[in-house]
């Protein structure tokens, strides 16, 4: 099964072609982005909807959603060890945000220890931060303003 906003948007709405949502940590900061590929005529619904359904995830995200991303990390993860250049990065990468390599048994735990309470919680505190930016490529005369997303998201 796909990501809420993945059936919501693309399958139900028809809204995209590919939608996802990722996260990036650094030693002092992180992003959280949402892409969406689609059409000049689809961007203003999208946009939209994805703001709800990012709000609604911090009310009812469910258990099964969050064993599914739990169960999805760790297969990610443990997949990238197989490839020399993955491990690489993901050295580098963790060498460069807390200065030295955990073991795999630690992030694994580390990755179970994820609740769907902690889930909403900071489904919730980023809403409440409403803070938001918008990059955009191709036809955008009809992109929604940030501003009316920016409103939307703390409405």
């Amino acid at each position: 099964m796909s990501s809420r906003l993945f059936q919501k948007i693309r399958e139900e709405r028809g809204l995209c072609y590919s939608i996802f949502a990722q996260s990036g940590a650094y030693e002092d900061t992180g992003i959280f982005t949402i892409y969406a590929g689609t059409s000049a005529e689809e961007i203003g619904e999208l946009a939209g909807i994805t703001i709800d359904e990012l709000k609604r995830s911090a009310d009812d995200m469910t258990e099964a959603e969050v064993a599914r991303a739990r169960a999805q990390m760790k297969a990610g993860m443990l997949m990238g060890l197989e490839s020399p250049s993955s491990r690489a990065e993901r050295l580098a990468r963790l060498l460069s945000m807390w200065g030295r390599v955990p073991e795999v048994e630690e992030a694994v735990a580390k990755i179970d220890a994820v609740t769907t309470a902690g889930v909403r919680q900071h489904a919730a505190e980023m809403v409440a931060q409403s803070r938001a930016a918008l990059a955009l490529y191709g036809p955008v005369a009809s992109a929604p303003d940030l501003g009316a997303l920016r409103q939307r998201l703390a409405a």
